[in-house]
């Protein structure tokens, strides 16, 4: 189907797709106030948490609010899969931050603690346990 769109209107790739550059995203209203928030988040180095109906523009929104990012300064989170629990936000953030996440929950939940405040403190990230 979509190779037949494609085909009648001359698209060279597919339109809409997932990875359109931030820039190409239409700025109505509720995307912009998305990314304002992230942006207050990011900038008072708070966590924030974005929820939503599916497709509702949450990923869309932090591309769009972190696309400017230095990524060397900054090391962005994603957890697109609500039904992961605590356990697997706290496995999420250690092992983006480099780490190997800790067997148990109570170790899990002070290595992740832990790795979040060495970012914010000293920028060093994870520190060997």
């Amino acid at each position: 189907m979509i190779d037949r769109v494609q085909g009648y209107f001359g698209f060279t790739r597919v339109p809409f797709g997932r990875n359109l550059a931030p820039s190409m995203l239409h700025q109505h209203h509720s995307h912009r106030e998305a990314a304002a928030r992230i942006a207050w988040c990011i900038n008072n180095r708070a966590i924030g948490v974005v929820t939503g109906e599916v497709g509702s523009g949450k990923t869309v929104a932090l591309k769009g609010a972190v696309a400017s990012l230095d990524p060397a300064r900054f090391t962005v989170i994603y957890q697109p899969n609500p039904e992961v629990g605590m356990r697997g936000l706290y496995d999420r953030i250690v092992t983006s931050l480099g780490g190997t996440p800790k067997f148990h929950l109570a170790a899990l939940a002070t290595q992740a603690s832990a790795a979040l405040a060495a970012e914010v403190t000293n920028g060093e990230g994870l520190r060997p346990s």
